[in-house]
């Protein structure tokens, strides 16, 4: 925080100092008006003038311009020279000359820089930022100077007139507003005052979005959908491939666009990788592989989707024409061995691009979101907001620019598993978001800083205040796993501190295993770049021509494969058959990427100090078995599964982005929890049972023994106790208002009230983390589990040897001679965890088939 806050000041400073240098200036200035005489000032202006004119003249004569384009150039110092001397009056031509010449000129020369400047707030924008604050503050010093009559009686009338009748009236009111009604409706007032304005602001921002990202959308779309059906475009032939050389690319290059809709036109051309010719790599998400729009390149059609229609149309700049390298166009898709060839090359791509220009999408409110990220960076760095009661603002929720980051956040280019590598790897990674170009480490802290728990709630505001936007917590977790690959993230990655272990391909694998990817192989294919860095000599080039299954189990092979000092038994807790169904072919060792688990696992790669060591120190022991297709590991039996709650699984059933009723998932909430108690009730006599229930001991089960990772004092059994009142309350009204009412009345309202904010909030989160998505269990010995959704009574518990984790088997049934057993998935039971079962229960081989 102190760097930040650091950052912060900085920034101030920078404004302090551009505003206290324009105000110096006119000041100076009209000192100099003063006792200067006439032929001094007129002689100051002349030879300022030929100065600048030289220094102009010499830029032209660097950039070879013609004689005539000189000659323009002189006469227009010429003419402003004689202006100044005829027009401006004497007693103020300095301030008149610096304030036209030195703040006003420099300011739309720098604007113009700025607006043709291609990138985020470099050096450009912020030298065309200080301009603007010294020229703001030079004419507002300059003015109140020369006409110091005027402003003086204007501000002692607004002083006398206004300021203090009004201070005077709201003393009174505040010293009576217990006493007189009109007390409070003045503070409401105000209060509707405020709110009507800010409604306003927000519904001006709302339609300028519409206008200014819709209305060119619509009118590029219309206009190139009116000339794809012109006969004339019929008669060009369609685009044909040239085949690449060795260590070749394509690229594409982006004609100019002019100021009104026109064909997106564009140039194909072949150039070496080694070395890098110039140009950016674009990221972006290819949804439908339906070809319904049309550009030319090299005067040819081709045809492509709409997705790369929107990302070109949105490339494609006014000033200049632009060299890009984007996928769909630059590899013949329709050629599998050079579409091959090109993937090896994808790493070294976008890492020698001059830049990599990742764009999520075409959606016009990310036009709110682009100005917005900047406000909430800036918020973030000059101000200490942790102090900040968020819970007690319900109405940013439903702004325009927070629904509109809150999207932006969700949006499915984030579970893209190509862009892992596209973002991870980029020397320099910008996101383009409705003509605002962002940083993306800027963007990565926002990221954080809006999915803290005290601020997460606003980002699933909806217009109704009883429901809210179910959103997928995968993309806010995906962004973080995407920064932490690139390698000056190393506060991302926890105290690992080894960047070179994050990238190995089983870290790799297990911290992306939420992405998605049109074809199921490139969830390994997508990767295989960025772990070839570690030096895996394992690991094969990517051929399309092998199906789903065979690049899974290659893949799981090639990491069991591996040194024993990897640690690569985490990669089992994405395979088995407990979630969901898989591919019929696939071993239940072996992770399934095409399956969509709606729960997270429990081991972590990101830090060396874990939450879990089920295993203790003990070491990996696990080898292939070719012959048999299996797995066999040398682990610790724990126990085996004697009963499962009667809730299934937790789980709204929600689409991301659906309505959801808050009072609606808190019943569920509250079924599931009373489903748990109810089981643990059921075995009282069981021997570790006495430890678990007494006193409400289940608040450690339910959040897996950890808060926000992280583990969890004695402290929050009583903010689970005060929780678990809460749900009863929820459960017994009918409404928000009668759910007030109900808290006022209860013990809820006295003394702690951290079951409705605070640490409640963060035990509810921690809690639907370690569930959602599993079911509550219990073992013979009276453990309580979390497990996946299709575990059954039977099914043992075991800690393979190097795991952070326990995981459940089933034994195959009528085998005739040796044992196998059926891998379920990765589980939490209580009393275990930390390394407490090891030496004193059996070991064994266990093999997983």
């Amino acid at each position: 925080m102190a760097s930040l806050t650091d950052h912060g000041a900085t920034m101030r400073s920078q404004r302090i100092s551009a505003i206290a240098s324009g105000a110096i200036s006119a000041s100076l200035a009209l000192f100099f008006d003063w006792i200067l005489p006439s032929w001094a000032k007129t002689s100051y202006v002349v030879f300022s003038h030929i100065i600048r004119a030289r220094r102009s003249d010499s830029s032209l004569v660097t950039s070879k311009s013609s004689w005539l384009v000189r000659l323009r150039m002189f006469c227009t110092w010429l003419c402003m020279c004689a202006a100044y001397l005829v027009w401006a009056p004497n007693r103020r031509l300095i301030i008149i000359y610096h304030g036209i010449s030195g703040n006003g000129l420099n300011l739309l020369l720098w604007s113009g820089i700025a607006l043709q400047n291609d990138g985020p707030w470099d050096e450009t924008n912020k030298a065309q930022s200080t301009l603007l604050d010294s020229a703001v503050s030079f004419l507002i010093s300059s003015y109140c100077l020369t006409h110091r009559a005027l402003v003086w009686g204007l501000f002692k009338w607004t002083f006398i007139r206004l300021v203090i009748p009004l201070l005077c009236i709201g003393v009174a009111l505040y010293c009576l507003r217990e006493v007189l009604p009109v007390t409070r409706a003045y503070y409401m007032a105000w209060y509707y005052s405020f709110r009507f304005i800010n409604y306003a602001w927000d519904t001006f921002d709302y339609i300028e979005a519409q206008i200014v990202e819709r209305l060119p959308q619509y009118l590029q779309h219309t206009w190139s959908s009116y000339q794809q059906r012109r006969p004339k475009r019929a008669m060009l032939p369609e685009f044909q491939y040239r085949p690449l050389n060795a260590g070749e690319i394509r690229l594409l290059v982006l004609k100019k666009s002019p100021f009104y809709p026109s064909v997106i036109q564009a140039e194909m051309v072949h150039r070496p990788i080694y070395p890098p010719p110039d140009y950016e790599a674009v990221s972006y998400r290819w949804g439908s592989s339906d070809l319904t729009d049309e550009i030319l390149v090299d005067g040819c059609r081709f045809s492509i989707t709409r997705a790369a229609f929107d990302l070109l149309l949105a490339r494609r700049s006014v000033w200049r024409e632009r060299t890009v390298w984007i996928d769909a166009l630059c590899i013949n898709q329709n050629d599998v061995r050079e579409k091959s060839e090109q993937v090896q090359l994808m790493r070294d791509i976008y890492h020698r691009a001059s830049r990599v220009v990742a764009y999520p999408g075409s959606d016009w409110r990310y036009r709110l979101a682009g100005s917005f990220i900047y406000q909430l960076w800036a918020l973030a760095h000059q101000y200490n907001a942790e102090g900040m009661d968020w819970l007690a603002t319900p109405n940013l929720a439903g702004s325009p620019q927070w629904r509109a980051i809150a999207d932006l956040f969700s949006d499915e280019y984030f579970t893209r598993a190509w862009v892992i590598q596209e973002i991870a790897v980029g020397q320099t990674t910008q996101l383009y978001i409705g003509g605002t170009y962002v940083p993306w480490m800027i963007f990565a802290e926002v990221v954080d800083w809006c999915f803290h728990p005290s601020r997460r709630h606003i980002l699933s505001g909806s217009d109704e205040k009883e429901r809210r936007i179910w959103r997928s917590g995968h993309t806010f977790k995906n962004i973080a796993v995407m920064t932490s690959l690139r390698p000056e993230a190393e506060q991302w990655r926890g105290t690992v501190g080894a960047y070179s272990s994050l990238i190995n391909l089983e870290n790799l694998l297990y911290v992306t295993s939420t992405f998605r990817a049109g074809d199921p192989r490139d969830r390994v294919f997508g990767l295989v770049g960025i772990a070839r860095t570690a030096g895996d000599a394992a690991l094969t080039t990517p051929d399309y021509s092998l199906p789903v299954e065979q690049v899974f189990q290659n893949a799981t092979q090639a990491i069991f494969s591996l040194p024993k000092e990897r640690r690569t038994i985490h990669i089992l807790a994405l395979a088995g058959t407990g979630f969901s169904k898989r591919l019929d072919a696939l071993p239940s060792w072996v992770p399934d990427f095409t399956e969509e688990r709606k729960c997270y696992p429990y081991s972590d790669v990101f830090t060396e100090d874990t939450c879990f060591k089920a295993s203790g120190h003990l070491s990996q022991d696990a080898r292939l078995e070719h012959e048999t297709n299996s797995l066999i590991v040398k682990a610790t039996t724990i126990d085996q599964i004697m009963d499962l709650s009667k809730v299934e699984m937790l789980g709204w059933g929600l689409g991301n982005f659906e309505l959801t009723d808050v009072f609606q998932t808190l019943r569920i909430l509250h079924k599931f929890v009373y489903s748990a108690i109810d089981l643990c009730r059921k075995y009282p006599s069981s021997p570790n049972m006495a430890d678990e229930v007494d006193d409400e001991r289940l608040w450690s089960a339910f959040i897996a023994g950890q808060i926000e990772g992280k583990p969890a004092g004695i402290e929050y059994k009583e903010v689970f106790r005060h929780w678990l009142n809460y749900l009863d309350l929820v459960v017994k009204a009918r409404d928000r208002s009668h759910l007030k009412q109900l808290v006022k009345e209860s013990a809820l309202a006295k003394g702690s009230a951290s079951a409705v904010d605070g640490a409640g909030n963060a035990y509810q989160l921690s809690l639907m983390e370690a569930c959602f998505g599993r079911r509550i269990a219990i073992t013979t010995s009276g453990r309580l589990c979390v497990v996946p959704p299709l575990t059954k009574v039977g099914d043992s518990a075991i800690i393979p040897f190097g795991s952070q984790t326990p995981f459940l088997i089933r034994k195959h049934e009528n085998q005739s001679k040796d044992v196998s057993y059926e891998l379920i998935g990765e589980a939490w039971v209580s009393g275990v965890m930390h390394g407490e079962m090891i030496g004193s229960a059996d070991e064994e081989l266990i093999r997983i088939s």
